[in-house]
């Protein structure tokens, strides 16, 4: 099975990757053709750097779960989810821009969404304490904007739900859950 950490920006999920990473759970990455990642950049340091030159072969061998432009200020670049990181890693996080764009067809794996939730205010608050650079507002209006579908898309598999939780108690029960399979059901029945 593979793990989907979703969420609205600042709620934890890169704690969460950071957390199983060091306890050895394969997590891949978004792939991205940003030149060089900056500050501003929504989670620009989290990219994996292909060239523009990968991105295309990836987009032309229909390689991928999603590809999608963006654009902050002048700068212009790709970014996406091949096929080769999802079939060799066991979580990864989308945002809901991204979720809203993947195509999960054609895939053979279980797939289930760990949805971190948490209230604007307390999102806001972890965004200074972080001392992030990105603009709050702008990815706010980014990722808010079909919050009704990104929550339909989510409920058509398994999902575990956490609101305002510690990253270090999500991140245990993913381990848990990658670990030991056998749990998944449990965690599903009780974290629904």
């Amino acid at each position: 099975m593979k793990f989907f950490i979703v969420g609205l920006h600042s709620s934890g999920k890169s704690d969460i990757v950071d957390i199983l990473e060091r306890k050895g759970i394969s997590c891949g990455h978004i792939f991205s053709d940003i030149t060089t990642p900056k500050d501003n950049i929504y989670n620009s340091y989290n990219y994996e750097l292909y060239t523009t030159k990968d991105v295309n072969e990836v987009f032309e061998n229909d390689a991928y779960l999603f590809i999608k432009e963006c654009k902050v200020g002048e700068q212009k670049f790709y970014e996406g989810l091949s096929r080769y990181t999802f079939e060799n890693n066991d979580v990864f996080v989308l945002s809901p821009d991204q979720l809203l764009v993947t195509s999960f067809n054609n895939i053979d794996e279980d797939i289930c969404f760990v949805w971190v939730d948490n209230t604007k205010s307390n999102r806001y608050n972890k965004y200074l304490e972080d001392r992030k650079m990105y603009n709050f507002k702008q990815r706010d209006i980014v990722e808010t904007a079909d919050l009704t579908t990104f929550v339909k898309t989510i409920y058509t598999k398994p999902i575990l739900y956490f609101c305002h939780e510690e990253p270090a108690r999500i991140a245990s029960i993913i381990y848990t859950a990658v670990r030991y399979p056998e749990t998944q059901e449990m965690f599903f029945e009780n974290y629904n």
